[in-house]
């Protein structure tokens, strides 16, 4: 691996110190948090942007949890009345019955609204910059791992979903523990005594997102297989094994083969409420290549709260018209699937109208589009700069095969820019490492420069 560059700062910075950097930081953004969510507070409950919020706080470009205001208050009152066993065995999908666990305390006070379960989603904010900065860290160096957590902090749309009632933040938590995991594989830097924490990191994490997002378990399975072959490597490039990477990797093996399985056990975490246009469940059983297109022909449907199917409109969908319905067609697709998952929403459609978010939602789309187009040209530099760091291989290969899948699969845009989140991360990691790399370089012409005019006395 190539070491992290590291300049003077860095070296005189004492741990105690980044601590409290750290700490401070973490203060900051749960202030920030906290301040965005009181706002989403203020103009829903009293109809200062009516068209795209409800009296709740719950966001137009959110809607689906339209439906989980109605079933946060029914677990809270089960919990209440029926006790522990009977919340947690109710069918009902797995956010859900976290969000209702600080409802059920303010509710003898208030109505629901995003403020009541404001608790869950500041730990779901705080944990996924946490593990950003880890990742961060650990594969690069401290700087770029605080870079990359910061972009992830004060992302807009990211901070604006995380104060609504969606899955999504307790997706993409998981999604970074587990990924946090297979890094600490492929480094190899923990014995015995970190084994534990380690395995139940990682085994918590694949079960979550098993549950939270079935679709998303065969990105995860290529993450484990690149993960497990790059510390194969590692051991036989540095002719070191240790013993207790190597339990951990069996157990993460053993574990995508253990947990599908259970899932009968898992559906009472997974029940929507309403019926759904696919049941990802049935779809599972089926062929990959036919779960892709059915999938992707679900776009073309959605339902109301009451449950009635009706056609979506066609003004937020990319390739509407295309058809994978062969292992073919799909080979064929994907050169395209690599440019939706990684540049849509593409520049003709930053000025048009959402039908949820409406022009200005577009138009804000757009910008961060474009940022996102720098931030995967500094993803291209940091991976080059650490082109020996089989850690840094591993964030591409998950990041590009989850944008790929999307590709294939997701052909609305808006659903298209909410499922990304968990790849579009791994991305601001590299990229803050190719924006810290290139800071640096210039840093250096500059000091030599400055250098070489300098006359003697």
């Amino acid at each position: 691996m190539a070491a992290p560059i590291e300049n003077s700062v860095e070296h005189t910075t004492s741990r105690p110190t980044r601590r409290f950097q750290l700490k401070c930081l973490l203060a900051a953004v749960a202030i920030l948090h906290l301040s965005i969510t009181f706002s989403v507070f203020i103009i829903g409950k009293y109809q200062l942007v009516p068209s795209q919020f409800y009296p709740s706080g719950i966001g137009g470009f959110a809607s689906d949890g339209l439906l989980y205001e109605r079933q946060i208050p029914e677990l809270s009152e089960l919990l209440r009345t029926q006790g522990v066993r009977a919340w947690a065995t109710s069918p009902m999908q797995l956010h859900v019955r976290l969000y209702s666990l600080p409802f059920a305390v303010f509710s003898r006070w208030a109505s629901f609204n995003v403020l009541t379960i404001e608790p869950v989603n500041l730990f779901y904010y705080l944990a996924i910059l946490i593990f950003t900065f880890k990742i961060g860290a650990r594969v690069f160096d401290y700087h770029t791992g605080l870079i990359a957590a910061t972009i992830v902090a004060l992302w807009p749309s990211l901070l604006l979903h995380t104060t609504q009632v969606l899955r999504d933040p307790l997706l993409i938590l998981a999604f970074l523990v587990a990924i946090w995991c297979l890094i600490k594989l492929i480094e190899r830097d923990f014995g015995w005594r970190g084994l534990p924490l380690i395995a139940l990191a990682g085994v918590a994490s694949l079960l979550t997102i098993r549950i939270v997002r079935l679709p998303m378990w065969y990105v995860m399975l290529l993450g484990i297989a690149g993960a497990v072959l790059f510390f194969v490597l590692r051991s036989i490039q540095q002719r070191q094994f240790r013993m207790a990477a190597a339990v951990f990797a069996l157990l993460m093996i053993a574990a995508v083969g253990l947990i599908p399985p259970f899932q009968p056990y898992f559906h009472n975490q997974q029940v929507l409420g309403i019926p759904r246009v696919i049941d990802p469940e049935e779809e599972d059983k089926r062929p990959l290549v036919e779960q892709m297109y059915r999938r992707r022909e679900a776009f073309e449907y959605q339902r109301d709260l009451q449950g009635v199917q009706s056609v979506a409109e066609d003004g937020s969908r990319i390739d509407s018209d295309m058809r994978l319905n062969t292992a073919g067609g799909v080979i064929r697709h994907l050169p395209r699937a690599f440019e939706i998952g990684f540049f849509a929403p593409f520049p003709n459609m930053w000025l048009g109208r959402g039908k949820q978010v409406g022009a200005s939602g577009r138009l804000f789309s757009g910008f961060e589009t474009l940022l996102t187009y720098v931030i995967e040209s500094m993803a291209l530099i940091g991976l080059w700069w650490q082109r020996r760091n089989l850690a840094a291989w591993l964030l591409l290969i998950v990041a590009a095969a989850g944008a790929i899948s999307l590709g294939l699969v997701v052909n609305n845009i808006g659903a298209m820019y909410r499922l990304r989140y968990p790849f579009w991360v791994l991305l601001v990691v590299l990229g803050a490492a190719g924006a810290r790399f290139l800071f640096r370089r210039f840093t250096a012409v500059s000091v030599d420069y400055g250098a070489s005019r300098e006359v003697p006395l």
